[in-house]
C-alpha cells in the first residue's frame, strides 16, 4: 500500500511549468474475482487517507465492439476458451520442463578457481610479522628502522653488508 502510494505522488508531484493541473495517471489493474480484490480495497482507502484521488475502471467503452484486437470477436474468444480447457495439464508442464531443461543446458554454469584472499585483497607476496622488542629498541626505533632499510638496499644491489 505504501509503495502504490509513494508512486502515485512520485508522478502526481507538480513539475516544473507544468501549470496548476495534473496531467498524470496512474493505473492497477486487479481482477475482480480474486483475493486480490481484498488487497485493492485496502489500497485504496489508503490512498483516500493519505488525501489522493482515484476513479474505478471496470470497463473500457468500445473494447468489445474493437475487432482489430486479437480476441475482439465473441467467437475468437470462444475458441480461445476452448483450447485452453482442451489443454492438457500434464502436456504444459513436460514442455515447460523440456524448455527449462533446454534453457539450462544452453547457459554456462559457475566456474570455481582456486585462489588466495592475498591476491584478491592486493597483498600478494607481502607477509605481516609481528616482533617483539625490548624497551632500550623502543626508544631508537627511527635509527633500527634506518639501518633495516639501508641493510635491504644494499642487499638488493649486491653489496655485502658488515654487522
Amino acid at each position: 500500500r505504501r509503495q502504490e502510494a509513494q508512486r502515485l505522488g512520485r508522478i502526481l508531484r507538480p513539475k516544473p511549468r507544468a501549470g496548476q493541473n495534473f496531467n498524470a495517471f496512474f493505473y492497477s489493474l486487479v481482477s475482480t474475482d480474486t483475493q486480490e480484490m481484498f488487497y485493492s480495497q485496502k489500497r485504496q482507502q489508503f490512498l483516500v487517507d493519505q488525501g489522493y484521488s482515484f476513479k474505478i475502471i471496470t470497463q473500457l467503452e468500445g473494447m468489445d465492439r474493437d475487432e482489430t484486437l486479437d480476441f475482439g470477436t465473441k467467437e475468437k474468444q470462444l475458441l480461445l476458451l476452448q483450447q485452453v480447457l482442451a489443454a492438457d495439464e500434464g502436456e504444459a508442464s513436460e514442455r515447460i520442463v523440456d524448455e527449462d531443461l533446454d534453457r539450462m543446458q544452453t547457459i554456462s554454469g559457475a566456474r570455481r578457481a582456486t585462489g588466495s584472499l592475498a591476491a584478491l585483497s592486493g597483498a600478494k607476496g607481502m607477509s605481516y610479522r609481528e616482533v617483539s622488542r625490548g624497551p632500550e629498541v623502543l626508544e631508537d626505533k627511527k635509527t633500527s628502522w634506518n639501518s633495516e632499510q639501508e641493510t635491504r638496499s644494499l642487499q638488493k644491489t649486491g653489496q655485502q653488508v658488515v654487522a
